[in-house]
């Protein structure tokens, strides 16, 4: 395994789940643990943003992660919540998740100006990307996720982009049964640092976490954490369950 740092991210996103008492219980429970030997697994939880206000209090051994910003900062936008509501309350933001391309069909255009919000208010952004299974059938995976970091960190200096997390989300291993093994994991792991490295240098790329997001559990947690440039885990349905999830923590605290 070659961690560059040696430094686990396991983050949790509970996306539309749990209400604001399920929350609680679960931010009381995770303070609770004595799992935490190793001072180089960091746990961020990403509930929904209604709730931030409510487990902030909460938060103790973990960070707050906001699941979306909009692209505004400000404004006639209904529905929307703005970086400037959150950047008191969260430390990292997710940005172009799967799910929100897919079902919000949010463009590079719109991710990038979500980053840029990121980068001026000093919230570290959680930027995903990934292919869907056209893109891995056609063996055209690796430029399709070239040219989705192309269009939106690309943009940034090395100082911003080295503030970035990455997490790679085959969409087609997400909710559909299907799971990515070892070795196609390390693939684009190992792509994706190697273009940052071509990018903006072997020191500044060495810096930036490549989380894997592709249906992580207990099971897999631990094979998916020995991959080379895998520096921990986007959970999704796995983190709901405080059981499972602690399970997870476990893991990578053993390992780091």
């Amino acid at each position: 395994m070659f961690n560059y740092f040696n430094m686990f991210y396991i983050i949790a996103n509970w996306k539309m789940n749990k209400t604001q008492d399920e929350a609680i219980d679960f931010f009381t429970k995770i303070n609770s643990l004595n799992c935490f030997k190793s001072s180089l697994c960091k746990i961020l939880i990403s509930p929904p943003i209604i709730h931030l206000s409510a487990v902030e209090q909460y938060i103790g051994k973990v960070g707050l992660v906001a699941q979306n910003i909009s692209c505004k900062e400000s404004g006639a936008y209904t529905g929307e919540t703005s970086i400037n509501m959150l950047s008191s309350k969260v430390s990292h933001i997710l940005i172009g998740h799967s799910e929100r391309r897919k079902y919000f069909h949010e463009t590079s255009l719109q991710l990038l100006e979500k980053l840029q919000l990121c980068i001026k208010k000093k919230i570290i952004p959680i930027f995903c990307f990934g292919e869907k299974l056209i893109h891995r059938d056609s063996n055209v995976f690796l430029s399709y996720i070239k040219d989705q970091l192309s269009e939106t960190i690309f943009s940034f200096d090395k100082h911003e982009i080295s503030n970035m997390i990455l997490a790679y989300e085959p969409v087609w291993a997400i909710g559909t049964g299907k799971n990515a093994n070892a070795a196609q994991i390390k693939e684009v792991h190992d792509f994706v640092r190697e273009i940052l490295i071509k990018k903006i240098g072997h020191s500044s790329a060495l810096k930036i976490p490549i989380l894997y997001g592709g249906s992580c559990n207990s099971n897999n947690a631990q094979t998916i954490l020995k991959v080379d440039n895998v520096n921990g885990l986007l959970v999704g349905g796995a983190s709901l369950d405080f059981d499972h999830f602690r399970k997870i923590i476990e893991i990578a605290d053993d390992l780091s």
